[in-house]
């Protein structure tokens, strides 16, 4: 799979993050994590502030749908990929779609704006989902699980991680 055909593409509203094959539309990644999006529209050696999400590049959006009706037009729906690059043709490598009930989703094209979205992580990233997983182990499961493990929000997740990744 080339890179070029993956998009991440970040709700703003619940925190998701998705790394997503533009091409067939699978998604390959979902994380959220807290994240200062940095808007570099020069060199990639030169940075600037990060903008705030009112200030960041979008298409003309309705009122209450967003920009719902982008994402459902048939020929949208079946080349998506098309889509995000004609959008990213228009307002850059950077920018910002609502769709209701998902919020808004900083779109982000360039590895170096993904690195610095990552590297912004916080110590414990709000994982949403994953509330319902926790629930069970430590209720009806707790028999078999002493903690939730990685499937948490929580300082257990920082720990286990924290293991894992020395």
């Amino acid at each position: 799979m080339a890179l070029h055909s993956l998009v991440r593409v970040r709700n703003m509203k619940t925190g998701t993050t998705l790394l997503r094959n533009i091409k067939t539309g699978t998604t390959l990644l979902a994380r959220c994590q807290s994240t200062v999006t940095m808007a570099d529209h020069g060199s990639a050696h030169t940075k600037q502030k990060p903008k705030p999400l009112s200030e960041m590049p979008s298409p003309p959006a309705w009122p209450i749908v967003g920009h719902l009706p982008i994402m459902m037009k048939k020929e949208n729906q079946v080349k998506l990929d098309k889509m995000f690059e004609r959008l990213r043709e228009e307002h850059g490598d950077i920018y910002r779609l609502y769709v209701p009930g998902q919020g808004n989703m900083v779109i982000l094209f360039r590895p170096e704006d993904i690195k610095t979205m990552y590297a912004s992580d916080g110590k414990i990233p709000k994982l949403p989902g994953f509330n319902m997983f926790e629930f069970i182990r430590k209720t009806s499961m707790k028999d078999r699980y002493t903690t939730a493990g990685l499937i948490n929000n929580t300082q257990d997740w920082y720990d286990v991680r924290h293991k894992v990744q020395q």
